[in-house]
């Protein structure tokens, strides 16, 4: 049986590109470290040039937040998986045939807490997002009210994470679902989380938008 891509396609064209082309800058700077001190100024106004030129483009945020939510399919804004964020990490899940999520992401230095692994913080924010994507996919929208993350095992940085997920249910206007990251057949962290469903009214007009930001 086949599976169903659960993020946005990477393209190889347009923002994609810069984005993917900005998280190899960011990767190059944060393996340099000071080794870039000698050249800084240049390096400084190298990218004090191209980030006025893109700057040049933007519109104002209203109508760039309004641009996004247009878009069809998978958000590829996300700061998980999102293929035009470039804080995104390079995350591509899937549907499986039973309806759970599955992943796989590798995290470089720039991604680094304790010594030589991977930080906690990124690793509920890996957790939040496939919990996320799983009660979508289950047909329930949501967000997130309540995580619970434990980490049974340090990710060391450079490894090949996979992503798991699966809805567990609805209750009423709460609904819920449960994963965990892997090394190989080693589970590094498990999560369960609680999310409301978006089409909940208190729930819409906590993100309501104003009204000249309406896509």
């Amino acid at each position: 049986m086949e599976v169903s891509l659960a993020t946005a396609q990477p393209r190889d064209c347009g923002i994609d590109a810069v984005a993917a082309a900005t998280r190899r800058l960011v990767d190059a700077i944060t393996r340099a470290g000071a080794a870039v001190d000698g050249d800084a100024d240049r390096i400084v106004a190298d990218l004090d040039a191209l980030t006025a030129r893109i700057d040049a483009h933007a519109p104002d945020l209203a109508e760039r937040i309004a641009t996004m939510w247009r878009q069809p399919g998978p958000g590829r804004f996300d700061p998980t998986g999102g293929t035009e964020n470039p804080l995104s990490p390079p995350v591509s899940l899937w549907v499986e045939p039973d309806g759970s999520v599955r992943g796989e992401v590798t995290l470089g230095l720039a991604f680094q807490g304790p010594p030589g692994h991977v930080h906690g913080g990124t690793s509920a924010m890996l957790m939040d997002h496939a919990l996320g994507i799983a009660n979508a996919r289950a047909g329930y929208a949501s967000v997130t009210v309540g995580l619970d993350v434990s980490f049974h095992a340090a990710i060391p940085v450079g490894s090949t994470i996979t992503i798991l997920a699966r809805h567990d249910g609805r209750d009423g206007r709460k609904v819920r679902s449960s994963g965990e990251l892997r090394i190989g057949d080693l589970t590094c962290v498990t999560a369960s989380g609680t999310f409301v469903l978006m089409d909940d009214p208190s729930t819409q007009d906590k993100f309501r938008r104003p009204s000249g930001g309406q896509a």
